[in-house]
């Protein structure tokens, strides 16, 4: 995602994610609308600004344009109940990611500052040896 000044909002950015989720989602076989990824599988919200509690910032709201030098979180999840309905490997199962962002000078220029986080399964399967 790009975060060109004023073209994203915390809002748009998550209307985004849960369409791509319930997309990949239903190519691992889960049958499901958007509106269950959202009210089931991916409960929270995907960004809050860093720094502040998100009941701290009621003032700012989700839907006000993104900034240069805003820093977000991007953090998306899924947390699959351990439930007949979905798909049995995946029942039982949470994963969340996040990242730390700042907003750009232009688009494609945001700095992601979590960069050397581990994310990927391999690198996590590295940590429990």
């Amino acid at each position: 995602m790009c975060f060109e000044e004023g073209s994203k909002t915390l809002e748009s950015i998550h209307r985004e994610s849960i369409a791509l989720l319930t997309r990949e989602l239903k190519s691992l076989n889960f049958d499901l609308s958007a509106r269950d990824v959202e009210k089931t599988l991916y409960s929270h919200h995907i960004s809050h600004h860093v720094g502040l509690e998100v009941h701290d910032c009621s003032t700012l709201r989700r839907g006000l344009p993104l900034r240069r030098g805003n820093c977000i979180t991007i953090e998306p999840g899924v947390y699959v109940p351990d439930e007949e309905r979905w798909p049995k490997w995946f029942r039982g199962v949470g994963v969340r990611i996040e990242d730390c962002v700042v907003v750009g000078e232009e688009e494609g220029r945001e700095v992601v500052l979590s960069v050397d986080g581990v994310k990927e399964v391999v690198d996590i399967e590295a940590l429990r040896e």
